[in-house]
């Protein structure tokens, strides 16, 4: 199963007027890609240390100047400046240039993915965008066919605010050990086995040689379970 497969829907026409602040600090900004992309970078740093700190009022500053850099790369306007189909919109461009290193837990603000295991079942985590600010979308994909899983589908979504005070990495495992306390595990649907993934990206190859397996596992709830 390609990663990309099971993409959340979104608008691709996102349309908001930007207030003065935004249009004020996009004015300061440099003129050229190079240079917003940069500021978009610095933004992104600058976000995931105002949430590891619980400083609500310094996130804020830095997606003002995130979203103002964006706004500038798509030429002054917030419509379809996150057009999936379009590489040339401000949102994507300064998405991807901000983009985890693939295998790396992204910083908040950024999208990405990597693998996690919690008691004893392996998954990929898919960060997106959320559908407001500080919020986020967990994307939750089965590795292993013959293995249990939160879902019968070997996929869950789950759209989170942003946990302040803790890392993505730290909130994705919570979100998921929620999902399994809730309801418990699942083995997947045989057509489900089949479009699991037969192909490893290589950051995904490396992420699994180091998963650790054992034959019984503490389930979140206290109870034990045993691994198949």
């Amino acid at each position: 199963m390609n990663l990309q497969q099971k993409k959340r829907s979104r608008s691709v026409n996102s349309y908001k007027d930007p207030d003065a602040a935004i249009i004020e600090l996009a004015a300061n900004m440099p003129g050229e890609r190079a240079g917003l992309l940069d500021v978009a970078k610095q933004s992104v740093d600058a976000l995931n240390a105002a949430v590891l700190a619980s400083d609500v009022g310094a996130a804020n500053v830095a997606v003002d100047h995130y979203e103002a850099a964006a706004w500038k790369l798509n030429n002054g306007t917030f419509f379809g400046y996150k057009q999936p189909s379009n590489p040339e919109a401000g949102g994507i461009l300064a998405e991807n240039h901000c983009r985890a290193t693939p295998g790396a837990s992204p910083m908040w603000g950024q999208c990405g993915e990597f693998l996690i295991e919690v008691s004893g079942i392996t998954a990929v985590v898919e960060v997106e965008d959320g559908i407001s600010r500080f919020s986020t979308c967990f994307i939750f994909q089965a590795v292993d066919p013959d293995g249990p899983f939160i879902s019968e589908t070997g996929y869950r979504s789950k759209f989170e605010r942003f946990d302040f005070g803790r890392s993505v990495e730290e909130a994705a495992i919570a979100t998921f050990t929620t999902i399994l306390t809730e309801g418990g595990r699942k083995m997947l649907l045989p057509e489900a086995r089949e479009s699991t993934m037969t192909e490893h990206a290589p950051w995904l190859d490396a992420s699994l040689a180091s998963v650790s397996r054992s034959a019984v596992f503490k389930e979140p709830g206290g109870q034990f379970a045993f691994g198949f």
